[in-house]
């Protein structure tokens, strides 16, 4: 049987997430998936472009979520996320999944 650390873990994560305004807000996050990711890179890569204009809000969707572990936005929501919070968003999203720059415990 594989190790528990093989799988994704059912736990909510916080991080403080900041704007380029100054900013800082706390945000919740849940581990995804490998297969989450993969869809995400092949959304990304699709032919049809509004596929791959909502393979990030597909994924931001999946990803965040309120302190409960319950979806925070839509597909919808995230669409219409503005560039600076989306970048953010993302890159902590990477970070609880262990694909950012660092790691966080």
């Amino acid at each position: 049987m594989l190790d528990k650390s093989f799988f994704v873990s059912t736990e909510v994560q916080e991080r403080e997430v900041s704007l380029q305004d100054g900013s800082k807000h706390i945000l919740y996050f849940k581990e995804l998936p490998a297969i989450e990711f993969n869809r995400y890179w092949n959304t990304v890569n699709s032919k049809d472009e509004n596929e791959r204009l909502y393979g990030i809000a597909k994924l931001i969707a999946a990803g965040l979520c309120n302190s409960d572990g319950t979806p925070a936005v839509t597909v919808e929501q995230a669409a219409q996320l503005k560039p600076d919070p989306l970048n953010s968003i993302m890159a902590a999203l990477q970070e609880v999944n262990g694909l950012g720059d660092a790691k966080k415990d």
